[in-house]
């Protein structure tokens, strides 16, 4: 299935993948998708826990994650006890080879089983390692438990919303995943030119305090002076830059150029001729405004209630070239023709299940892939080819540290070469 794919840029990169739920998991799949070999090292039976988050179903017998294989395709699993010394000793010896060790533990877990940077850093001076946390490894919050949603209260994010509310997807993860994913790329370059290896402290609260845009880079700007604004459907400041209530739906309209805006007062008719010269809305400083904003949208939206359907206005906007897009669901997002033109939407096949869809890589690059490049592995389906041909171990040794509980695999992995056969996936 994936005998054909070219090489990624990263290809012959070792990470070392102790991540669970989001944020750390999304960061090592943009590696994989990259090119890099990931070996996911998780928990003993139990697996990393997103295994078990929505969607789980049983399909020929063997139960599966459609969140955990969104996040894991590609990868492979290695799963050990790592609170034995056996277990450890296993880890180091592939930390020695590996190029990023990648962890989004609670600060100071892997340093208490022997295995933080200082660690690692003894066996191999030139490794990249990556802690993602909500709030990073020093500061007053430091040691609080946190997930996405903690860092999204804890940011402004949420504060920024009208009324409070969290971000439709998990900002705070998938947001520290890039910053993650970039400090990594760097770190990487800097050891190509130095031969000199990192330690990187990436805090989910860190990265959203660095995403906010507008109204908080204005209160900075304003020596505090003017306070930031809660957005809600409208943009408070810009306009027209908002979503926009039409007769059966919402329609996204950002107009914040001068040569656009008069397009659309030219679009609205002589009725709206007095947009022209109105001070409210005759040069582009009074229309970003939080004075003027609010007048503009309700305008617009009552515009906008003179048409029969949103698609109408959607069309006659699109027409005349005033950037618009009418609000979709997610399911009309995964038909359309674009995302399907972009390659956003591609089959998979994942044993046990079948043919599925997942996402494509955004990253369209020319000289090298980014794509799918396997499915998500069973617990514990590498532990054998892993310890084998990178750490030499023989069958007698692998054998003997799963008959002493250091290493485990689900009793699916047994069924695996048939279920690859079957699938015609590349084993």
């Amino acid at each position: 299935m994936m005998s054909k794919q070219k090489p990624g840029a990263l290809n012959g990169l070792l990470v070392l993948d102790f991540t669970w739920v989001y944020a750390g998991p999304f960061a090592t799949r943009q590696l994989v998708d990259l090119g890099a070999e990931v070996i996911k090292v998780e928990r003993y039976e139990l697996g990393a826990i997103e295994r078990h988050y929505y969607l789980e179903l049983e399909r020929n017998g063997v139960r599966q994650s459609s969140y955990s294989t969104f996040l894991n395709r590609g990868k492979k699993s290695l799963c050990i006890d790592i609170k034995t010394k056996e277990g450890r000793n296993v880890i180091l010896d592939l930390a020695k080879k590996a190029d990023v060790l990648l962890e989004n533990m609670s600060p100071g877990t892997m340093s208490r089983l022997n295995l933080g940077y200082e660690d690692v850093k003894k066996v191999n001076p030139k490794i990249i390692y990556c802690s993602i946390c909500c709030f990073g490894q020093y500061g007053p919050y430091s040691h609080e438990p946190g997930f996405d949603i903690i860092a999204q209260a804890a940011s402004g994010w949420v504060g920024q919303t009208d009324s409070a509310s969290q971000a439709p997807v998990a900002i705070g993860d998938c947001n520290a995943s890039m910053h993650a994913t970039t400090a990594i790329l760097a770190a990487l370059y800097h050891r190509e030119k130095t031969g000199i290896g990192q330690y990187i402290d990436i805090s989910m609260t860190d990265c959203l305090l660095h995403l906010h845009e507008a109204n908080p880079a204005a209160y900075l700007f304003s020596n505090r002076e003017v306070p930031p604004k809660p957005i809600a459907r409208w943009h408070s400041t810009y306009s027209p830059y908002g979503i926009l209530k039409a007769p059966d739906g919402f329609i996204a309209i950002a107009a914040i150029t001068e040569d656009i805006w008069k397009i659309l007062v030219e679009l609205m008719g002589n009725e709206y001729d007095w947009l022209r010269t109105d001070p409210r809305t005759c040069r582009l400083e009074a229309r970003l405004t939080a004075e003027n904003a609010p007048f503009i949208h309700q305008l617009l939206e009552d515009w906008l209630a003179k048409f029969n359907s949103v698609h109408d206005a959607e069309r006659l906007l699109k027409e005349v070239g005033v950037p618009c897009m009418r609000v979709k669901t997610f399911a009309e997002v995964v038909d359309d023709p674009h995302t399907q033109a972009r390659e956003m939407i591609v089959k998979m096949k994942q044993p046990f299940v079948g043919e599925i869809e997942t996402y494509g890589s955004p990253f369209k690059m020319s000289a090298t892939s980014a794509e799918v490049r396997g499915y998500a592995p069973l617990l514990g389906e590498h532990n054998r080819q892993i310890l084998s041909s990178m750490l030499d171990y023989s069958n007698k040794q692998i054998n003997t540290l799963y008959e002493n509980g250091v290493l485990y695999k689900e009793s699916a992995v047994d069924k695996l070469p048939a279920e690859l056969k079957r699938l015609t996936i590349t084993y």
